[in-house]
């Protein structure tokens, strides 16, 4: 990316009223860069879906996903926070859970994958009244299933659902072969520095957005995600842009300033989405082609952005709604 491209956006990020997926997309590339120190090829697949993955069985139109979400409760007593076990504990315990679920039925081509999603993230830099922080408002997006312009390798790693769908079905048992499988299906690129967990993490994020999820596919993934270097479990669960109680899933690494963590339902463990979470005191630098803006300071324990999946399902017409 050249001097004018990374002017652009910023401009384009300091002017955005509401939190976007597509439109914070270059903004969150720097960062994972930032994370492991160096350059990351964005995976336009990552970011071309405006909604996070769903792991509810989706049926035909009008019918609700089931499970999705928890009570969202941040006065639940202390000792009912805790998350106990390993991560290994944890996702098995999910894995087994969740493949017990019966299949959704398999779209036919013409329907479309409607989600609806909410995203946070603190908004632009600097701070000042005219520009506060973006109020949280829900989004929707429909996706063509069969869509053959991204299929057959037409637009590289942006793939239909139902080609992401067929990927799913062929995933064999093994969690490393899962892992190597995810990587070959989304590469980093040459020259890449990121290491083999952040790898697995950016591309276990994609592949989560798959909709529809068949349960035993979501399984292996769950055992694979337990598998992924430096993989841990957040003790204690967390809130999820909904609000929702969640299980915070990420990887801990050497030099590590931003941690992608994938978030779970504790009760049902579905998939609810995925937050950005700072890790180490850092401050984030503007200073591309004469840029004055001032570098923006980031804590431990800031969430850089995060996104919730509210509701998702398979229906006939773009606009229909479940």
């Amino acid at each position: 990316m050249n001097v004018d491209e990374m002017k652009d956006v910023r401009d384009f990020r300091a002017g955005a009223p509401t939190p976007d997926r597509g439109r914070l997309a270059e903004g969150r590339a720097r960062l994972t860069a930032a994370a492991g120190g160096g350059r990351v090829r964005r995976l336009r697949a990552d970011w071309r879906f405006a909604a996070v993955g769903a792991a509810a069985a989706l049926t035909a139109v009008a019918v609700l996903a089931a499970n999705i979400g928890g009570n969202g409760d941040r006065t639940a007593p202390a000792d009912t926070r805790t998350v106990r076990g390993s991560v290994g504990e944890v996702m098995n315990r999910a894995a087994d859970t969740i493949e017990k679920a019966d299949p959704p039925a398999t779209p036919h081509a013409g329907q479309w994958i409607y989600t609806k999603t909410l995203s946070r993230d603190p908004g632009g830099w600097p701070k000042s009244k005219a520009d506060p922080t973006p109020e949280a408002k829900a989004q929707e997006s429909w996706t063509l299933y069969a869509d053959p312009r991204f299929e057959n390798g037409k637009e590289g790693d942006d793939r239909s659902p139902r080609e992401r769908l067929q990927f799913l079905n062929t995933l064999p048992d093994d969690p490393d072969a899962v892992l190597k499988k995810i990587r070959a299906y989304y590469p980093s690129g040459k020259g890449n520095p990121e290491s083999e967990g952040e790898h697995d993490m950016r591309a276990m994020s994609v592949v989560l957005e798959t909709r529809p999820m068949p349960p035993k596919a979501l399984a292996k993934l769950y055992r694979a995600l337990a598998a992924v270097p430096g993989a841990e479990v957040t003790p204690r669960l967390v809130h999820d842009a909904a609000g929702r109680d969640a299980i915070a899933v990420g990887h801990d690494e050497k030099g590590q300033k931003v941690r992608r963590e994938i978030l779970i339902d504790p009760r049902t463990y579905q998939y609810l989405g995925d937050r950005w979470l700072i890790v180490k005191d850092y401050k984030e630098s503007f200073a591309f082609g004469g840029d004055d803006t001032p570098d923006r300071p980031w804590k431990a324990g800031d969430i850089m952005f995060q996104t919730a999946l509210l509701d998702t399902a398979v229906v006939d017409h773009k606009g229909d709604r479940p």
